[in-house]
């Protein structure tokens, strides 16, 4: 070895000895730190009423599909009833035999209706596709989402006359 190529070895040794070394691979758990691992933890990690609705839509959706793509189809829907949401079906076919599911859930506060949306597709008995959404309606339009709506909560008033309650027979 001619005392030119020594002198690049040595250079291309010293180079790599300073220079830094590769990040470690994430563990399992590393990467799941943070991260919901079913629907009830992913409602938990946001301020629904407060956040912005873009963020909060945003969230929800991935969030699912985060949690639910990978699932048996009766896995899927056990996790979604678990986390108080009530599913409809569409119909099965004989090319679709897993009929689409739209489950929905809501919950109000005094400022506040919120409702949260799963659509889910299978084939095969697994999970094929995963789309959630969130849609909030507060009193005065300022804060609804996606789309300001003008509904009887924006007048901040309980309805004017309670409802009759049915006459009792003696």
């Amino acid at each position: 070895m001619t005392t030119k190529n020594r002198l690049v070895v040595m250079a291309a040794l010293a180079f790599a000895a300073c220079s830094p070394a590769a990040p470690p691979e994430p563990s399992p758990e590393a990467e799941l730190a943070g991260k919901p691992t079913n629907l009830k933890d992913l409602e938990a990690m946001h301020d629904w009423q407060h956040e912005t609705g873009e963020k909060l839509n945003a969230s929800w959706n991935e969030g699912a599909k985060a949690i639910l793509a990978k699932m048996t189809r009766p896995d899927a829907i056990k996790a979604i009833n678990e986390a108080g949401f009530e599913c409809t079906y569409g119909e099965a076919h004989q090319d679709y035999p897993d009929p689409m599911a739209v489950c929905t859930r809501g919950f109000a506060t005094r400022a506040c209706q919120m409702d949260w949306e799963i659509s889910s597709t299978a084939d095969k008995g697994m999970v094929d596709s995963v789309d959630g959404s969130f849609k909030r309606d507060c009193v005065g339009t300022d804060d609804d989402w996606p789309d300001k709506i003008n509904s009887p909560i924006d007048n901040q008033l309980a309805p004017a006359t309670p409802p009759a309650s049915p006459t009792q027979p003696n």
